[in-house]
């Protein structure tokens, strides 16, 4: 099940529960996939989702970390904030940069942009239904040419609003255009940007359409059966990865082209039995198979990784110790695991290269201790060697990529707020620094970490 379907499933049978006594506040449901969506693929299947005695269960099967320590290295807590800026308006979902500034999405706007030499707010995009706020974003599909593409409900005020992707003209702040999605969902692969084109979900499932990126016409469409399949573009070209959609479907998962100009498909690799997409290392595809008889990707117990090489269409498979879900960097795979942990695997062969605590300061929810703060997925600068994290405290820290030490630590104020389970703030790469985000509180710095093994 991938994470449109996950979010489709949540809401509906949600909005279906209706007990005599529930108890359940008015837009739980929407609230429940909001948290989804705030949680990249890497922490998306470590929820355990309750309400009023019904549990949706998953856990995300890392290791416990062999407990190995790096060899000692210096710590720097050297860094320099450049700005911080408190956004306006209540709620935020999600964030991009492009040239010379980050634009936002939230509750009350369907796109800000933010000078990102300053910290200044430059424009804003009001939402319709500024008191809706029942379909946040996971992610932003990008910036191009001027262009911001982000996602508004296609029903204002609607108690099932869906949702439209947006074409926002950054200079003149004008709608260019408008697509229309065929469910809310707004995670990574809802809309993506390829050379000539963006590649979006069509206004029925099972179905994606190249649209021109300046008037939002249609180029081709390409539908498929009896499979879920997340999108990317790879070297400005479209690919679909496929898994099958239940146990009737034809067992095995396909890694597919689709040509630029004209949505032609090849079939680049195909793979027995279901599939999550992982990520890209250079020219391949990697995905996660489950090994160990599970029933669902989130169950405990051994996985496959499988690398597609998209120019040869070879396969090769590796036994791992549990899914690898996480970035993807210089051939380093980096998973978020339990009580903050990072485990790192090969990209190559999926062996464990290391495991370290981040040392960040996690918050259970008050009664339910399955529910707790998240660390922001990692970002990496490869000219240093560091993935750094950001956790909702306002705390930061930089991991060697290659040992797991630690090699920097920092932080920035940020005002006290009451633990939201299962949301997790953003980290952005920006020139020689970070932006951040953490719920309404946005900031640049730059940080110095120790030279490795120093």
């Amino acid at each position: 099940m991938n994470g449109d379907q996950l979010d489709r499933v949540i809401r509906d049978v949600l909005h279906e529960w209706t007990p005599d006594n529930s108890g359940a506040p008015a837009g739980v449901a929407d609230r429940i996939v909001r948290r989804h969506r705030r949680r990249n693929l890497a922490r998306a299947a470590g929820a355990v989702l309750g309400v009023a005695g019904i549990t949706f269960g998953a856990v995300l099967a890392t290791g416990p970390g062999d407990g190995a320590q790096p060899p000692s290295t210096r710590v720097s807590k050297e860094s320099r904030l450049l700005w911080q800026t408190t956004l306006p308006g209540t709620s935020w979902d999600a964030c991009a940069t492009g040239t010379g500034a980050v634009h936002c999405r939230g509750v009350e706007f369907d796109g800000i942009g933010v000078d990102a030499r300053t910290g200044e707010v430059e424009w804003r995009q009001k939402a319709k239904d500024v008191n809706g706020g029942r379909s946040p974003a996971g992610s932003l599909p990008g910036v191009r040419d001027g262009v911001l593409y982000t996602y508004a409900d296609h029903e204002p005020g609607a108690s099932r609003a869906g949702t439209d992707l947006v074409a926002l003209d950054v200079e003149g702040q004008q709608v260019l255009w408008k697509h229309e999605l065929a469910d809310d969902s707004r995670n990574r692969s809802s809309a993506v940007l390829f050379d000539g084109g963006i590649l979006a979900n069509s206004p029925t499932f099972k179905s994606v359409v190249a649209l021109d990126d300046r008037t939002g016409r249609s180029l081709w469409t390409y539908s498929w059966k009896k499979a879920d399949c997340d999108r990317t573009a790879i070297g400005g070209v479209p690919y679909l990865m496929c898994s099958p959609d239940s146990d009737k479907a034809p067992q095995r998962s396909t890694v597919v082209r689709l040509d630029p100009e004209t949505g032609t498909p090849k079939t680049v690799a195909t793979v027995e039995g279901p599939t999550a997409y992982i990520g890209t290392d250079g020219d391949a595809v990697l995905l996660g198979g489950m090994a160990g008889g599970q029933k669902f990707f989130g169950d405990a117990g051994p996985a496959t990784l499988t690398r597609v090489d998209l120019g040869s269409g070879e396969v090769s498979q590796h036994r791992v110790d549990g899914l690898p879900m996480g970035t993807v960097a210089d051939g380093i795979i980096l998973v978020n695991g339990r009580n903050g942990n990072v485990i790192a695997y090969s990209a190559d062969d999926g062996r464990r290269l290391w495991s370290h605590a981040l040392g960040l300061k996690l918050r259970e929810e008050s009664g339910d201790p399955t529910m707790r703060e998240l660390p922001s997925a990692a970002v990496v600068d490869l000219d240093s060697r560091v993935a750094y994290y950001l956790a909702p405290s306002g705390h930061l820290v930089g991991l060697d990529l290659d040992s797991g030490a630690v090699r920097w630590r920092g932080a920035v104020d940020v005002p006290k707020s009451p633990v939201e389970a299962g949301i997790a703030p953003e980290l952005m790469p920006y020139d020689r620094g970070l932006i951040g985000q953490i719920g309404g509180e946005l900031f640049r710095i730059e940080p110095k970490p120790a030279g490795p093994g120093s």
